[in-house]
């Protein structure tokens, strides 16, 4: 085997080798991109549930509030 076809042997191995990690990276990439957008997700429910609870928390505290003024007004 001359040199020429030893170094044309190393660069096709070398270019597997690329061609593998750059797969590797893809497959990894887009699981990693899948489990952010599940979790992206789930933030952004519970974004929604925590909203809906402060209005509720609020508008009972301003009923308790209300109440409160009455009660002082009248005394």
């Amino acid at each position: 085997m001359s040199r020429l076809d030893t170094a044309i042997g190393r660069l096709d191995a070398a270019m597997a080798r690329l061609d593998a990690a750059v797969e590797e990276s893809t497959t990894r990439g887009t699981h990693d991109r899948d489990i952010l957008q599940t979790e992206l997700a789930v933030l952004r429910q519970t974004y929604t549930l925590l909203q809906s609870e402060a209005r509720l928390v609020s508008d009972r505290l301003d009923v308790v509030i209300g109440r409160m003024h009455t009660v002082t007004e009248g005394a």
